[in-house]
């Protein structure tokens, strides 16, 4: 007969040679400490003084201390796991998720008798969990389809090496986005603020009984062997998201005669150029003799800096891009030609100023339809050159004078419907 053929009887001798000896035994119970530490949107450094971090915080240095003068408490380990808001790319989730878990174990280390040996740290990037729960507490008609999808639904997947489908990618496109704007706006900022959560086990140890004595009755059983089968890999598929490339606009004030386009720079700055063509005419009699008009062509460059904690570095704030107030410097020039009553003036132009910009969505789409209100201030310099035109419809005849321009004031202005340009971008 084999070793194997015995070991497990042996094994079964050997607990029951104990047992008789009369050796006595303890009942040991795990037990579990968690709370969860709060973060500003997009940062990983730890704020006491927000929500309620520095309670929890102290409390649980106070509880540490309480369990480890407790003979009957052992302090098994303590382990951290960060998270981040689902609609950033997830190479960054990672490491934000990450920051803050290391952030909160060096804040333990200093303020507790924790060793760094005791807290262990991770980060799960995207907090899907989180946002399962949030979307478990509503009545919201899109429930359940949310819950399920995020319970079966892989982060990534692949498929001959391409990418096909996924978590996010699903999400963003239930009911045509609408869900996914929905929970952007309801439920995301609470995960933004969400950060890591802090897990602390302990065993704790029963007064000592004595151990039960049994009659154990043996009998000789065969080995038998179990094939288990090795883990399956784990597939890493990159997310799939929309991201914003640029935006055209016109300028409303002037329909139909100007175009403009927009660039983003990060989430803080961006350039842009317009280009005008205005051309505008009217007569006083029957015929169309063209003694009034106006005509101008001009362009225009601009660098924007955007204000507010929404536009703060960050891929959590790359949907806010080309979104709310901002300001920004222009340099302006062009051609104009404006005649009244047979006598006008023609001549270039160039000017530079500030202007305040404010952007809103019109719907609640991320990269649908948006309006600028503009205004603007600054400089315009010209030398304009007289003419007349003594019959209808005849050539403007320069009279030879000229007059020199310089102008201080408001020097810009607009209502502008905006197109977002977006573009998909693929997140390892």
């Amino acid at each position: 007969m084999t070793l194997n053929r015995y070991r497990i009887p042996f094994l079964v001798l050997i607990s029951c040679v104990l047992a008789s000896a009369g050796l006595s035994a303890q009942t040991v119970r795990t037990d579990s400490l968690e709370f969860s530490v709060f973060f500003r949107q997009g940062l990983s450094e730890v704020d006491l003084n927000f929500r309620n971090n520095g309670k929890n915080l102290h409390d649980f240095a106070d509880t540490v201390a309480t369990l480890l003068e407790d003979p009957l408490s052992d302090l098994k380990h303590v382990y951290i796991e960060g998270a981040a808001s689902p609609e950033g790319a997830s190479d960054l989730n990672v490491r934000l998720a990450g920051a803050r878990a290391r952030n909160i174990k060096e804040w333990l280390v200093g303020n507790t008798v924790l060793t760094p040996g005791q807290i262990s740290t991770g980060g799960v990037g995207a907090d899907w969990a989180g946002l399962a729960r949030l979307v478990a507490k509503t009545d919201w008609e899109y429930r359940d389809t949310v819950c399920n999808i995020i319970r079966t639904t892989p982060v990534w997947i692949r498929k001959d090496g391409v990418i096909v489908d996924g978590l996010k990618k699903r999400l963003m496109e239930l009911n045509g986005g609408t869900a996914w704007n929905w929970m952007y706006s309801n439920l995301f900022p609470e995960l933004r603020q969400g950060g890591a959560s802090v897990k602390c086990y302990i065993t704790r140890a029963a007064d000592p009984v004595e151990a039960r004595r049994d009659t154990v009755v043996m009998r000789q059983v065969d080995t038998v062997y179990v094939m288990v089968p090795a883990p399956a890999p784990t597939v890493y598929i990159p997310t799939i998201e929309k991201d914003l490339l640029m935006a055209v606009r016109t300028n409303l004030l002037a329909p139909l005669m100007n175009f403009g386009v927009e660039v983003p720079l990060g989430n803080r700055w961006s350039v842009g150029g317009d280009w005008y063509y205005t051309w505008l005419w009217r007569h006083w009699s029957k015929e169309l003799d063209m003694t009034n008009c106006m005509q101008l062509l001009g362009g225009g460059l601009d660098v924007r800096y955007w204000l507010g904690e929404s536009h703060a570095p960050g891929s959590h704030n790359r949907a806010n891009r080309l979104l709310g107030h901002s300001v920004g410097a222009d340099l302006y020039g062009g051609y104009y030609d404006f005649e009244r009553d047979f006598k006008g003036y023609q001549g270039e132009y160039f000017g530079l100023g500030f202007d305040y910009k404010y952007t809103a969505r019109l719907n609640k789409r991320r990269y649908g339809l948006r309006m600028e209100f503009t205004i603007g201030v600054g400089y315009i310099h010209s030398d304009a050159r007289e003419y007349k035109v003594f019959t209808a419809g005849g050539d403007a005849i320069r009279t030879g004078a000229t007059k020199n321009i310089n102008w201080f004031g408001p020097t810009k202005a607009g209502i502008s419907l905006v197109i977002p340009i977006t573009r998909n971008v693929v997140h390892e």
